[in-house]
């Protein structure tokens, strides 16, 4: 039956959707950062641009146009090359930011709506998980479209649950960023975490 078959789906998407939207990636790293620095009302905007972003790219890949970055691997390679400068940036940035309470910081903003949505164009991460949903995680036939609307559903409730998850941590351990050296070190290890990411999207 039909509605059998979706219901037998829905493990297989709760269990890939947690592990891909738990486990570190920059967006996770970024959203911890954040959450240390800004706490979290702030660092909604940030969520929800994540959110939107990646539905936005979800949809586009369900619909088919998805399929460019496995056709195309020039087209591949630009979006690698350039998400690899945009987290060399990003880790730079963090690495050398200070306390965002300092009045000589005014500049220094969590990342906005528009910032986080059009940031996972170039998150290798957000790319490789979306096109597993679109894939390997819906059903043929008629019901493509209803699996591929409960996939974007069910990874944006866990991914949700996921995200808040790194921002509480961050906030948690905000108290001891109050010592500057404590800070310091939080920045460096982000930016090293953000650094670690490099590799990985280069292996494939």
């Amino acid at each position: 039956m039909p509605t059998a078959d979706l219901v037998a789906l829905i493990p297989a998407l709760v269990m890939f959707s947690f592990a891909a939207s738990i486990t570190p990636g920059p967006n996770n790293i970024l959203l911890t950062y954040s959450g240390a620095h800004f706490g979290i009302r702030k660092t909604v905007p940030h969520i929800a641009g994540i959110r939107a972003g990646m539905t936005l790219i979800h949809l586009i890949m369900l619909i088919g146009l998805g399929q460019m970055l496995v056709s195309s691997p020039g087209l591949h390679m630009f979006f690698k090359l350039l998400a690899s400068g945009y987290i060399l940036f990003l880790a730079f940035k963090i690495s050398q930011s200070s306390a965002p309470s300092s009045l000589k910081n005014e500049k220094h903003r969590p990342m906005s709506f528009l910032q986080a949505a059009i940031f996972q164009l170039i998150n290798p991460k957000c790319i490789a998980t979306l096109l597993s949903l679109s894939t390997a995680l819906t059903l043929p036939g008629e019901l493509y479209w209803p699996s591929a609307v409960l996939g974007v559903l069910m990874f944006n409730l866990i991914a949700l649950f996921s995200g808040f998850s790194w921002i509480y941590f961050g906030k948690v351990i905000s108290q001891r960023l109050q010592n500057p050296k404590h800070q310091k070190y939080f920045n460096y290890v982000m930016a090293g975490l953000l650094l670690a990411c490099l590799p990985l999207i280069h292996i494939n």
